[in-house]
């Protein structure tokens, strides 16, 4: 999945993103998952979310441990907070769906109206507008660093 860009959109009346035409191209049967983290909201296929999910895991050699508590509270709490979602016809994510499981979590994220679409190579996030072009600003003096200045 290759997923790039960003763009601006605005939430209709009933919470729907139109997703750009290049990413409904990436979800061949129309599903997603939808997560909300700390900034955004995060879409993904249901392979790629089983990828991401697996890679908090799989490090140093090691794989998933059904026998390490953390391992167990970390998949669910991860996996209980995935909304499955449809593209419809029209090419829109009903972001409402998100408030079935977290009924403040589109509040919370601020994506009520303006919001913008970025491409994160395996999966998009759905950021609030405002909040977008603040990290934003930032980032020449980063982008300058890691390219010119040694690394991060």
């Amino acid at each position: 999945m290759y997923l790039y860009g960003s763009k601006r959109y605005n939430l209709d009346a009933k919470a729907r993103l139109t997703l750009p035409a290049n990413y409904r191209k990436q979800f061949d049967d129309n599903q997603l998952l939808l997560i909300p983290l700390k900034d955004a909201l995060y879409g993904f296929t249901p392979e790629g979310f089983g990828r991401w999910v697996n890679s908090f895991f799989e490090k140093d050699g090691k794989k998933f441990d059904a026998g390490n508590r953390r391992h167990v509270e970390l998949r669910r709490r991860l996996t209980g907070s995935a909304v499955p979602v449809e593209i419809d016809s029209a090419g829109r994510v009903a972001l409402g769906k998100v408030d079935a499981s977290d009924p403040n979590a589109r509040t919370r994220l601020g994506l009520e109206h303006d919001v913008t679409v970025v491409g994160v190579e395996d999966h998009f996030e759905v950021w609030n507008s405002q909040k977008w072009e603040a990290e934003q600003e930032n980032l020449p003096d980063v982008l300058d660093d890691l390219m010119f200045g040694g690394g991060l």
